[in-house]
């Protein structure tokens, strides 16, 4: 199955992606310009539901940390939307929770998105 992404919000104030598929290093090659254009290259906070990635690898975790980074220095927020246990533990254990935020939830997402980078770490 081809890894894919679909622009669910380009708001003044917010971008709201979802990914589906694996973020294996094919996967992220499929998405990675288009995915970075449309979160990065906005310069707003993102929220990428990754709810429907089964798996993500080294090139994945890079690309949403390449997006984080580009983020930060506007302080903004990367969040990831309802992560696997798998990927949260990923997250945890690179001690990235500070870079890539963790939502259960929509709301809960939307409310992290409103607060500058860094002001609270999820793991």
């Amino acid at each position: 199955m081809p890894t894919t992404f679909t622009l669910l919000e380009s708001s003044p104030t917010l971008t709201h992606v979802a990914i589906i598929g694996a973020l294996d290093l094919s996967g992220t090659r499929e998405i990675e310009l288009k995915l970075t254009a449309s979160t990065a290259g906005r310069h707003k906070p993102v929220i990428i539901d990754i709810s429907q990635v089964h798996f993500v690898a080294s090139a994945g975790l890079g690309l949403l940390i390449q997006i984080a980074r580009s983020l930060i220095t506007d302080k903004h927020s990367t969040i990831l939307l309802a992560p696997n246990q798998t990927i949260q533990q990923t997250i945890h254990v690179s001690k990235l929770g500070s870079m890539l935020r963790i939502a259960f939830t929509l709301e809960e997402a939307l409310e992290i998105a409103k607060l500058p980078a860094g002001s609270i770490a999820r793991t």
